[in-house]
C-alpha cells in the first residue's frame, strides 16, 4: 500500500515539462523577430536622420551669406521705415500748424478744398492771428542706407 500511495503522489510531481517550455520558447522566439524588426527599422531612421542631418547642415553652409545679407536688408528696411515715419510725424506736425493757421477744417478734404469756391466769404472759418513759428523742416534722408548696406 506505501508503495501504491508513493506512485499515485509521484505521478502529482510528474510535470511535462517540454510541452510548457514549448510555447515559452515560441513567446520568446517571437519577442526575438519583432524586437530584430524593430532594430532593423531603428537603424534604417538613424540612416536617413543622418543623411537629413548633413543635407541640411550643407544647405544651412550653402545659404548662410545669402541668409546674413537678406537679414542685414530686413535691418536696414526697420530702420528705413522708422526714419520716414519720423519724418512723416514732422510733416503731420506742420501741416496741422498751417491748417490751424489758414483755418482749414480738415473734416472733408474735397468739401474743404471747394468751400472757398461754394461759400461766401463771411461763411469761411477764421484764421488764426497767431504767426506760426517758421521753422526749417529738416527730413533725414533714407538713402544713405541703401548706399551702406548694398
Amino acid at each position: 500500500m506505501l508503495e501504491q500511495v508513493t506512485k499515485d503522489y509521484a505521478a502529482y510531481f510528474k510535470l511535462d515539462v517540454s510541452e510548457g517550455l514549448e510555447t515559452v520558447q515560441e513567446v520568446i522566439d517571437n519577442m526575438i523577430t519583432r524586437l530584430e524588426e524593430l532594430t532593423s527599422v531603428v537603424h534604417m531612421i538613424k540612416l536617413k536622420n543622418s543623411d537629413c542631418n548633413s543635407s541640411v547642415s550643407d544647405d544651412i553652409n550653402r545659404y548662410r551669406g545669402e541668409v546674413n545679407t537678406l537679414s542685414k536688408k530686413i535691418v536696414t528696411l526697420n530702420e528705413v521705415i522708422v526714419i520716414l515715419h519720423q519724418n512723416v510725424e514732422k510733416v503731420e506736425t506742420q501741416v496741422e500748424k498751417a491748417e490751424i493757421y489758414f483755418g482749414v477744417n480738415n473734416d472733408n478734404k474735397l468739401t474743404s478744398l471747394l468751400r472757398p469756391f461754394l461759400k461766401k466769404n463771411k461763411d469761411l472759418i477764421t484764421m488764426s492771428n497767431e504767426t506760426p513759428s517758421l521753422e526749417t523742416l529738416t527730413i533725414t534722408s533714407v538713402l544713405d542706407n541703401f548706399e551702406n548696406n548694398s
